[in-house]
């Protein structure tokens, strides 16, 4: 199906935005005085964030009223959920090699009907790097056309993703030897895009990415004639209650197959925690301990850096992000989820809930049940 209207309309202004966006962040980045903080422990966010986030909001806003607005450094709302087209925006995507005087950010910017995104544009202003795609329409790096690798074997292959996950004693089959990205962006967005653009072959990430990292590049791969999944094969649904998903394969389709045999059966923390709603694991959690409603739980939740991101062992306990201590699922779950929403530009940085249903007496050795 041919690109619509609207949405070559909506391409238009996304790159008028992107270039006024892009100058106002390559301001800041030149700057030697630029504020830092901690949006929580461990996940630092700019004033150049905040200000392209809101010279952006501004822009889109004024041309598309009627449009919800889903992005990074923006509380959700309700009219985002239910608007039928709605702009997505990652105002800054690789934060920390934009800290580091690093070219490897750029600016994410989209546009989603009922879930699905219809139009995409990355602009990383250090490379100079702008690409593009609508729906029906294509996928281009600075007007030339993309196309992925035609790529059809796992030895050898260019694949972006972490070391640790390759060499992780866990997979039942060691990884052949394959061609890592040196050096590795720091931005997803990028690096969805160098694969659509055919400068590597595939990028894994076996952990959870929000809807702003990827909503803009998957539909790049998708015109660039690749696939964009879950490491389960699942296709991306956006802007549902918890914009994230549960992890990231992109590649050619021969490819993308290979690979998804490989890392389907892979064990995450929780593989239903993009999907499943804290009602359902409430109600759940009750039935396999026999609790009432009325019964006091203890549920803390805690984050910290983790040493491997297919792992449950954290780097420094001293650094350990106590969140707090919750006597129910759904405000844990609250909690949770907004400490979470700030982890998209580290990875190996991640917050769990602990249900404790056991408590030890060290003095008496007793057991108490939570």
């Amino acid at each position: 199906m041919p690109a619509s209207e609207i949405d070559l309309e909506d391409l238009e202004i996304l790159k008028s935005v992107a270039r006024e966006a892009g100058a106002l962040a390559m301001d800041y980045f030149e700057r030697s005085d630029v504020r830092v903080w901690d949006k929580s422990k461990g996940h630092p966010v700019t004033e150049a964030d905040l200000a392209v986030n809101t010279l952006i909001r501004d822009r889109l806003m004024a041309a598309r009223p009627d449009y919800g607005w889903l992005s990074e450094e923006t509380a959700l709302s309700n009219e985002t959920r239910t608007a039928k087209r709605v702009w997505i925006v990652d105002p800054i995507d690789g934060t920390r090699a934009f800290m580091r005087q690093e070219p490897y950010w750029c600016i994410g910017l989209g546009v989603l009907e009922t879930g699905r995104p219809k139009v995409g544009l990355v602009y990383a202003p250090m490379l100079k790097e702008t690409y593009w795609a609508v729906r029906g329409g294509g996928a281009f790096l600075n007007g030339k056309r993309l196309s992925v690798t035609n790529c059809d074997h796992e030895e050898g292959c260019r694949l972006i993703t972490n070391e640790g996950m390759l060499t992780h004693p866990s997979w039942p089959e060691p990884w052949p030897d394959v061609e890592l990205a040196r050096p590795k962006p720091n931005a997803t967005l990028l690096r969805i895009c160098w694969v659509a653009a055919g400068k590597f072959d595939a990028v894994v990430t076996l952990w959870r990415k929000s809807d702003w990292d990827l909503a803009p590049a998957t539909l790049m791969i998708e015109e660039a004639g690749g696939v964009a999944t879950t490491h389960l094969g699942e296709p991306y649904v956006f802007n549902r209650g918890e914009p994230a998903q549960r992890s990231l394969l992109a590649a050619g389709k021969a490819l993308h197959s290979l690979l998804s045999a490989r890392v389907k059966g892979v064990r995450l923390p929780d593989p239903n925690w993009t999907v499943r709603p804290y009602e359902q694991t409430q109600q759940t959690e009750r039935q396999s301990m026999g609790e009432t409603e009325t019964r006091q739980l203890l549920h803390i939740v805690i984050g910290g850096e983790l040493k491997d991101v297919t792992d449950v062992e954290f780097e420094d306990l001293s650094k350990i992000d106590f969140v707090g201590a919750f006597s129910n699922y759904k405000d844990a779950y609250d909690a949770w989820k907004g400490a979470a929403q700030r982890t998209v530009d580290h990875a190996e940085m991640r917050y769990f809930i602990l249900h404790a249903h056991k408590l030890l007496d060290p003095e008496t050795g007793d057991h108490h049940h939570v």
